[in-house]
């Protein structure tokens, strides 16, 4: 598996992974010209997933590179391969970028309450619950709960000691 930065050829596939039924329910895709934006910022990253056979499995956004804070927003993972494990190898990726490249203090992310698979894993990777921002996401089945989660720094490092 490798992770780099995205190049605007990986879009179109990005927004097909979006859009599939398995993902939809669990993020608010992001429209072709959002995406390109990602690419230019500075603040924001946008990096792709590839398996071993070099094909795009998904692709990872992070938000607030250049906070004063040293909080970074871990915005956005999508994992076209499902089970194999990518998805927690990714969010290692992410975890280590961040508190060794980037000097963050505190990575963070939130999730749908009822994303119970996300949720396991990031807590099983060090994440912690700090809370739920309860209806704050209408859609069209209604109003749904995230559940704020974060790593920090002190954490991060000790667990890399074990």
């Amino acid at each position: 598996m490798k992770i780099e930065h995205t190049s605007k050829n990986d879009l179109v596939k990005i927004l097909e992974m979006e859009k599939d039924f398995e993902n939809q329910e669990f993020i608010e895709p992001y429209n072709l010209e959002r995406h390109k934006e990602v690419i230019q910022k500075r603040d924001e990253v946008h990096l792709s997933i590839f398996d071993e056979n070099s094909k795009l499995i998904g692709f990872i956004i992070l938000a607030g590179l250049t906070s004063e804070n040293k909080s970074i927003e871990f915005k956005r993972i999508v994992i076209s391969k499902k089970g194999k494990g990518y998805g927690t190898k990714a969010i290692e990726f992410i975890k280590q970028k961040c508190f060794q490249e980037y000097n963050c203090n505190r990575l963070w992310l939130d999730v749908f309450d009822f994303n119970k698979r996300a949720i396991h894993v990031y807590k099983n990777l060090g994440f912690n619950k700090e809370g739920v921002l309860r209806e704050c996401i209408k859609t069209n089945q209604g109003f749904k709960n995230l559940v704020i989660m974060s790593i920090l720094e002190s954490e991060y490092k000790v667990s890399t000691e074990l």
